[in-house]
């Protein structure tokens, strides 16, 4: 709108200087589309200058959000680590106990029951492996790793899933996790195309096995 009325001012005066006014309106007219053309440039480089402030605050903004991804998925990750840590110990504490309490029974009794008791000892052993070797499967932390998974979306949809990817998709927090799955699979086999962002998807789901799709895509469930 600015840009017209400056346009218009100009034509008049230049019609006017054409029209064979007096010098003097001339050199008015004249002096009068210098500082229109002036205003006229600085209201383009004001322009200019809020354009590049919003660009540079948006740029920090996903900088800081991808920082509190990595943070919290460092955080998520350690956390697992630790009860991991206990949950063996425990474990071993148990164990160390059951064996314990059968060798002191053993000492008890006669060569008929020890042979019974270090079996049950063995039996007991054989058990604690395996409850160590589930409790390892469980405690691989799929909540963590699919925190860590996380990491590189939080850039684009926030921290917490919940701020549209470059102002344009919905909000993916507490999408449902088939939902999500199935989505980052045709990405990654480039038959989606959604807000056109189909080559960016790509080129994030490119690296993504089937287990880490559904490990992100529960992770990213379980957002509110």
């Amino acid at each position: 709108m600015m840009n017209r009325k400056y346009t218009f001012a100009i034509a008049v005066i230049a019609g006017l200087l054409i029209s064979g006014c007096s010098e003097e309106t001339k050199e008015h007219a004249k002096a009068a589309a210098q500082s229109a053309a002036k205003d006229t440039a600085a209201a383009i480089q004001t322009a200019k200058e809020k354009s590049a402030d919003a660009l540079s605050q948006a740029q920090a903004k996903a900088s800081e959000a991808m920082d509190q991804a990595k943070q919290a998925a460092a955080e998520a990750v350690e956390k697992a680590k630790e009860s991991a840590a206990k949950m063996e110990e425990a474990a071993k504490a148990k164990t160390a106990e059951a064996v314990e309490t059968a060798k002191k029974s053993a000492a008890t009794m006669g060569e008929a029951a020890k042979a019974k008791t270090a079996e049950a000892a063995a039996v007991v052993e054989e058990k604690a492996a395996e409850v160590k070797k589930t409790m390892a499967n469980e405690t691989a932390a799929p909540a963590a790793d699919g925190a860590a998974l996380f990491a590189k979306c939080a850039g684009c949809h926030g921290a917490d899933g919940k701020m549209k990817a470059l102002g344009k998709s919905p909000v993916i927090a507490g999408e449902p996790a088939d939902s999500i799955a199935q989505k980052l699979k045709a990405y990654k086999e480039g038959k989606r195309n959604a807000y056109g962002m189909g080559g960016v998807m790509q080129g994030q789901a490119a690296g993504l096995s089937d287990s880490d799709i559904a490990t992100l895509a529960e992770y990213i469930s379980t957002l509110k």
